[in-house]
């Protein structure tokens, strides 16, 4: 059900591929290349953006193309290599390169042309239930919250270092990463040393309860807020499940919490909550037809630092216009209420938001969200999205215009 459902446990889509691949071994490293097999996205894309700040509108296609190869294992090695490419087509008063984020005369598409090496890591997977990953990656936890890939962006982020997931004790994941660099969606490098840990539980099926903490020694130039060091700590609590009932629907529940504070010689001020609580109905035997209402609160302290997620999926929370990428120093609340369906090879998603501070009584304003996407076969997938924002005031020292965005993509996976 993804992001309106319970996600997927990482620990189940780990056991389905990479645990199994376990099982599979070749006797020299000649084979481990020739059978090993072929990656490939290409997803060409047309967005349309009108802004009041700067008051234009503008366009560009992008393309990203991605193609790599994944060997077999050999003596319980594999390794995976990506490059990838992206590009800007036709690009109309707009600025696809995000160098002058915050002062460009058009409104932003952080979309840039580059070319750079993708997924590049060693695989090891000779101990029972576990999987070690050294090199570049992608790290998705839970619903994408605090770490992302970002892959809405043609370019992903993608970070640097060790990564290990044991699933040795029943029903539990413990997921454990150390990590030096990052890629961004701008297509920049970064410097940085993350520490990161998660254990979580499945007590039923389609339920899961996850504990996590991580440490970002990383100063920063005041980028995420005004602060010159932005290092800092987050511990957190998550339950996430759907609940079936005789009545042919399941009830859908979401609960969590975090603390947020400074850490590395981080600034004093980064001090805040974070939490979120949310419910609903879905109903399978109705192409999976659901209606949920959630709150989410990213607090203030005293209007000088609101709870940031540097790393988090932009496009999956706070609405899809993007205005939230950082917390305002005011903290944020956002009460939205979605609406889901799959009938057939389509998706249908809409979503309607209303935005507000946490310290002080500001209205940042309202936004709604419609998504629709169709899979013309199984490799092959259409996708429509809108967002519509219309701003309400002032959030600290960022203040909030309407703005419309629109993406129309094809996406081909190999």
């Amino acid at each position: 059900m993804g992001r309106f459902g319970p996600a997927e446990p990482l620990s189940a889509a780990m056991a389905a591929s990479d645990l199994s691949a376990q099982q599979v071994s070749v006797e020299s490293v000649g084979d481990a290349i020739a059978d090993g097999r072929l990656s490939l996205e290409l997803r060409p894309r047309y967005a349309d953006i009108a802004s009041y700040d700067p008051n234009d509108r503008g366009h560009a296609w992008t393309m990203r193309s991605i193609v790599g190869w994944q060997t077999a294992a050999f003596h319980d090695f594999r390794v995976v290599v990506e490059g990838i490419h992206t590009d800007v087509v036709d690009a109309y008063h707009i600025d696809t390169t995000g160098s002058q984020y915050g002062d460009s005369q058009y409104p932003l598409l952080p979309d840039p042309r580059s070319t750079d090496t993708n997924r590049v890591y060693l695989e090891y997977v000779g101990l029972p239930d576990t999987r070690m990953r050294l090199g570049k990656q992608p790290i998705r936890l839970d619903n994408e919250r605090f770490f992302s890939d970002v892959d809405f962006r043609q370019t992903p982020m993608l970070f640097n270092g060790l990564t290990v997931a044991n699933n040795s004790l029943p029903d539990t994941e413990v997921y454990a990463a150390l990590l030096n660099r990052i890629r961004t969606v701008f297509a920049t490098q970064a410097k940085t040393r993350i520490w990161l840990l998660r254990i979580a539980y499945t007590p039923a099926r389609d339920q899961s309860v996850a504990v996590y903490g991580y440490g970002l020694n990383q100063p920063q130039d005041g980028n995420d807020t005004w602060l010159n060091d932005n290092s800092h700590e987050v511990f957190g609590l998550r339950a996430e499940g759907a609940v079936p009932t005789r009545f042919g629907f399941s009830w859908l529940y979401t609960a969590e919490a975090a603390h947020q504070r400074h850490y590395a010689g981080g600034d004093p001020l980064i001090e805040a909550d974070y939490w979120r609580l949310g419910g609903g109905v879905v109903w399978p035997s109705l192409a999976d037809f659901g209606v949920r209402i959630d709150r989410e609160v990213k607090t203030s302290n005293n209007g000088q630092y609101g709870f940031q997620t540097p790393y988090e999926d932009t496009y999956a929370f706070n609405g899809w216009a993007l205005q939230f990428t950082v917390t305002p120093p005011t903290g944020l609340r956002d009460t939205w209420i979605s609406v889901r369906a799959q009938p057939g090879r389509a998706t249908l998603v809409a979503e309607a938001h209303h935005y507000g501070a946490t310290y002080g009584s500001s209205d940042y304003g309202n936004e709604i969200d419609l998504r629709a996407a169709y899979a013309v076969t199984n490799s092959l997938t259409l996708k429509l999205q809108h967002a519509r924002f219309h701003g309400g005031g002032l959030g600290g020292w960022i203040e909030f215009y309407d703005v419309t965005k629109t993406w129309l993509s094809l996406t081909y996976d190999y």
